[in-house]
Formats: C-alpha cells, structure tokens, sequence
C-alpha cells in the first residue's frame, strides 16, 4: 500500500478521518458510503470504492462485523419450514 498517487497528505487524511475515528470509539456503527461522499465532496472528484477501503485499511481499519444474515430473512418462517420439512429419505 504505496504512496505514490496520493490526494491528500498523510495529515490531511488523519484530520479527515478524525470525526469518524471519534464516533467508532463511542460505539457507533460507520457505513462506507458517508466516509466515501465526503471524501468526494473534498477532494471535488468520484471516488471508487475500493480507493476508500484502501484509504482505511492505510490507517489501520478494518471491516469488524460482517453481515451475518441476509436483510429479508424471517426467522418465523425459517422455524415452519424447518418443523413441517417432509423428512422421508428416498433412495436415488
């Protein structure tokens, strides 16, 4: 993770990652796409996402909790299906 093309100096990028490294020490939850548009927004250009996650990963962050469930999942529905699954084994 080279510095060859950079934006912002390595202060500069310390500065504006300082508003969010207070809110992740509170215990919040950070989401990608806010850090990406005001770094944007800052540097007056789109910015890819994969700019970012190497922009984080230089300062020592990292993806903490991975999405462990898909969103539409119904545990309720899950439960039936596992209660009422026909369990009868049938030879190929």
């Amino acid at each position: 993770m080279g510095r060859r093309r950079t934006l912002m100096s390595e202060q500069e990028e310390e500065d504006f990652l300082r508003p969010w490294a207070e809110k992740a020490q509170a215990g919040g939850v950070l989401v990608l796409s806010p850090i990406r548009a005001a770094l944007a927004q800052r540097l007056g250009r789109k910015v890819p996402t994969s700019i970012v996650y190497l922009f984080l990963a230089r300062h020592g962050w990292r993806k903490v909790a991975p999405d462990t469930r898909h969103p539409k999942n119904d545990p309720q529905i899950q439960e039936d299906w596992k209660n009422n699954y026909r369990k009868i084994w049938r030879p190929s």
